[in-house]
């Protein structure tokens, strides 16, 4: 079986038998497109096949089934979104944020990065709600929302909720629920999906940092990426660092120097040329100009954008000396000096601010165990220069 497109084998195991494309944390895998088979038959024959599969088996079947990754069109090209005036929820809302903070309990995971939430349901949220949700996501980076119904209040408000943050992205490979479309992010690992570590192949680290989908003129904002079932020993959790205070500890001389550059995007990323091959990958590219120093929209911090699965090279610089400050920086971001972890549990929803985090998969679970999770990205405003942004305010 191949993908018709364009004659490349797909990377089926035995996903070939039950019409769905095989997936892993952040990844697709492959598709499985099949002209003789409708949505809804893949989707029952999905369902009733894979259920008895891992009715034998040592694991038990999944959680939330119908939110079992598919992807009957196989994979698509990605959409080049034109550029759009964003509106940013956070620059509407109540600084005090009385709705959001009112009965919640706040924990911050370091001072630097990350706040637990407990006691407040994302679901009951006024839009005023939501909009105080986007500014101290903008603050503080990354937000841990603990005991959350969101998991099961069906596609249509989960769609809505996150959609009050701009226009949602559509991943061009990632499966997602049937009867949905690709604006749902499935993040699937299992037995049979396999996981980061079988995509990348052997390596001595998986860090794998990245901004989402930063290769079109408007760049994610606040994004929700909610957990249906974490591994049964443990570990899966997500990384994320501060760009905010990656930026801000650097000294004043390299600041200075940074803020001057522009980096280009590409959506022929790591991860997409690991899916659909490089020549593909290089042939469908879409791709964007951005500042490496960004004022962010609402705090008007400045922030590194620094991205280095899709932010490859910086513009006027030779090839040897883009790598040689990409590579500084790379590293330099990865500090646990402003970074944290959060661990997932039942009812977990992260909502974090893409201009102001970034964040790397741990796969560090056993093989064969499974990881559920769902993502949303909505689009939010074009990265504008920090130096640009102080000079006109000034």
């Amino acid at each position: 079986m191949g993908d018709r497109r364009n004659n490349r084998p797909l990377r089926l195991r035995s996903c070939i038998v039950r019409h769905i494309p095989a997936h892993h944390p952040h990844i697709c895998l492959a598709a499985a497109p099949n002209a003789n088979h409708s949505l809804t038959d893949i989707t029952k024959i999905h369902h009733i096949i894979s259920l008895s599969l891992y009715s034998s088996m040592a694991y038990p079947p999944p959680k939330y089934p119908a939110y079992l990754p598919t992807r009957p069109e196989g994979f698509t090209a990605t959409i080049n979104v034109p550029r759009f005036e964003a509106d940013e929820p956070g620059l509407r809302a109540d600084a005090a944020k009385p709705e959001l903070l009112k009965n919640a309990a706040t924990k911050n995971i370091t001072p630097r990065i990350g706040t637990e939430l407990s006691g407040v349901q994302l679901s009951q949220l006024s839009p005023a709600g939501l909009d105080e949700v986007a500014l101290l996501a903008a603050e503080r980076g990354v937000l841990v929302f603990r005991d959350q119904d969101f998991a099961d209040i069906g596609f249509d408000r989960q769609r809505a909720i996150v959609k009050h943050y701009g226009p949602l992205h559509e991943h061009p490979t990632m499966g997602y629920p049937a009867g949905t479309g690709p604006e749902f992010h499935v993040v699937y690992a299992d037995a049979d999906a396999g996981n980061l570590r079988d995509l990348l192949g052997p390596r001595s680290s998986y860090d794998l940092w990245h901004i989402d989908q930063t290769f079109t003129p408007n760049v994610p904002s606040t994004t929700f990426f909610w957990v249906l079932e974490t591994p049964a020993g443990g570990g899966g959790d997500t990384a994320f660092t501060s760009l905010v205070h990656a930026y801000a500890a650097l000294s004043p001389a390299y600041q200075q120097t940074l803020e001057k550059l522009h980096v280009q995007h590409t959506s022929a990323s790591v991860g997409e040329v690991a899916r659909v091959g490089q020549e593909r990958a290089l042939r469908e590219a879409v791709n964007a100009v951005h500042p490496l120093v960004i004022a962010h929209p609402v705090t008007k911090k400045p922030a590194l954008l620094v991205n280095p699965t899709i932010g490859r090279s910086i513009r006027g610089f030779h090839a040897s000396e883009s790598a040689h400050l990409l590579e500084f920086l790379h590293d330099h971001i990865r500090s646990l000096d402003f970074s944290c972890r959060v661990r997932w549990e039942p009812g977990t929803v992260v909502v974090w601010d893409q201009r102001t985090a970034a964040h790397s998969a741990v796969p560090d679970f056993e093989a064969g165990e499974r990881r559920h999770m769902v993502r949303m990205i909505p689009y939010g405003s074009e990265p504008k220069l920090f130096a640009g942004v102080e000079k006109t305010e000034q």
